[in-house]
């Protein structure tokens, strides 16, 4: 019997009727409402949910905390259709005739599988409408399943969805093991002119897909719409990167993830995965996770000087050579954002430029200094954030409180503002430290802007700092004098909230 995952407004109700005595004639009248009634009813309870103030909709079956946690989709939401519809029959039959209830589909795959009848049901009562798909392995109950099982159910499942490929607006497949996905232009062909999202993703490649697709496997598959991509290394090689660039990638892509490869699979050249993706134009946002690339290429830059190509940019789980690898491929483009996440960078290499700059578990204080000193110049980087940094140490914030070298080059120069969250491993005298030594250099050059012959360094204006450590009192008065606005925890000050007599607690 699956369970079912509600929100904690939806739980509390049930606990109470549940500890409430039942009332058979009272459970039965409802029953006795006409169709039309029931479906009022219906339409209702799906806008309240939507609707909702904290977003969350009720999910049917299990959960994915099965997957890796970066592979896991905590925001993502499943309609309530079959929530209500596996009420009873009656209810089910009702709703069968309202084909907007339908375009939700949920498809559990492993030991308690979707019926494939509710399947051939769900995808007739939705009629003409648009899908939203989701295919979806649930954590198995004992020892894991096999790998073959997983394979055929979602073989049986994709043979009932590829007749309906021209309607697919998302198709979101998250299973156990790599050799259960299809491969797009390999095992998925065809026209797939409205999907905007497309995600294939794994826990388990032990058993990963052979090296073997070449150009004579290679068909068309269309997705002119395509907006969103998030894929495995592993499939991504196999189905964009090895057919490029006899086939495009899709041209209008504003979004991708890769999501892991793993060392024991073949060569992956960086230089390969980079052509594939300076190739989409109108990119906005790329993530590259977990990524066991080679770097045996040595030729120049895939990306000419002066491109407009300028995504942001999240690196996750990436070792220094790779990360230097891809600035140098790519010849040191500007990004409006960069990201590393657990990411190393112990000897120092030339890094992009950025206005934005986050850095998220680097736990190496080598490690942060190079990605704060190696990936800026005089005139780029405006913000910085540290999250669960425990490489943020009083020497770090010391190093960045100084010019270098005793000369007029100041680390972050033109940085401003300042966010700092969950970083456990220095006092607040040691920011202080870093924002007197910054604001002392600005006041020195007559308070020079970035554009004036004699700029140094810009103050730090704005500060955030949130489950970090205490806040000295002696510090909080400074901060409360010296910096534009400023939020510790729970506290609201800076010169500005009291020119404004804005709430200061």
């Amino acid at each position: 019997m699956r369970t079912f995952v509600v929100n904690e407004r939806v739980a509390e109700d049930h606990h109470e009727r549940a500890s409430s005595p039942i009332d058979p004639a009272r459970c039965a009248a409802i029953n006795k409402l006409p169709p039309d009634v029931l479906l009022l009813i219906f339409h209702q309870v799906r806008y309240t949910i939507q609707e909702s103030p904290d977003g969350r909709i009720p999910t049917i079956g299990q959960d994915d905390t099965h997957l890796r946690p970066s592979y896991q989709h905590p925001t993502r939401t499943y309609f309530f259709s079959e929530l209500i519809a596996s009420v009873c029959r009656h209810w089910r039959e009702v709703m069968s005739a309202t084909s907007s209830f339908w375009t939700h589909l949920v498809i559990w795959i492993g030991e308690e599988p979707t019926p494939l009848s509710h399947i051939r049901d769900h995808l007739a009562w939705s009629r003409e409408h648009l899908l939203d798909i989701c295919v979806l392995s649930g954590r198995p109950l004992g020892a894991p399943y096999s790998s073959a099982m997983e394979k055929a159910q979602v073989d049986a499942t994709m043979e009932l969805l590829v007749p309906h490929m021209q309607r697919w607006k998302t198709l979101c497949m998250n299973v156990l093991y790599s050799t259960s996905l299809p491969l797009p232009r390999i095992d998925i062909v065809g026209r797939a002119d409205n999907l905007v999202e497309l995600e294939q993703l794994f826990f388990d490649d032990s058993a990963a897909v052979a090296d073997a697709a070449d150009s004579s496997v290679i068909r068309e598959f269309h997705t002119p719409r395509l907006d969103v991509l998030i894929m495995s290394g592993l499939h991504f090689r196999e189905s964009y990167v090895k057919p490029f660039p006899r086939h495009a990638m899709p041209t209008w892509l504003n979004e991708v993830k890769i999501l892991g490869y793993g060392a024991h699979h073949p060569a992956f050249p960086v230089v390969d995965l980079l052509r594939c993706l300076v190739s989409c134009e109108v990119l906005d946002d790329v993530e590259l996770a977990d990524l066991a690339l080679d770097l045996s290429y040595m030729g120049p830059p895939v990306l000419p000087p002066a491109s407009s190509w300028t995504p942001c940019v999240c690196l996750v789980g990436l070792p220094g050579n790779i990360i230097a690898e891809y600035h140098r491929l790519l010849d040191y483009p500007f990004a409006e954002t960069i990201s590393y996440t657990r990411c190393t960078m112990e000897r120092p290499a030339r890094l992009c430029e950025w206005h934005s700059l986050d850095l998220n578990e680097i736990n190496s204080p080598p490690s942060l200094l190079s990605f704060l000193l190696l990936g800026q110049n005089r005139f780029s980087g405006n913000e910085v954030s540290f999250t669960d940094c425990d490489g943020l140490v009083p020497a770090v914030l010391s190093f960045i409180a100084r010019p270098l070298l005793g000369g007029a080059l100041w680390p972050c120069a033109t940085v401003t503002r300042l966010t700092i969250d969950r970083c456990e491993r220095f006092r607040s005298s040691h920011l202080r430290e870093v924002l007197e030594a910054r604001r002392s250099a600005h006041a020195a050059t007559g308070y020079a802007e970035q554009d004036d012959p004699g700029f140094v360094v810009n103050p730090i204006t704005e500060l955030y700092v949130s489950d970090c450590c205490e806040l000295d009192p002696g510090d909080k008065e400074w901060f409360d004098a010296n910096v534009y606005w400023v939020c510790w925890d729970n506290w609201w000050g800076g010169t500005a909230s009291q020119h404004h007599n804005w709430p200061r607690s």
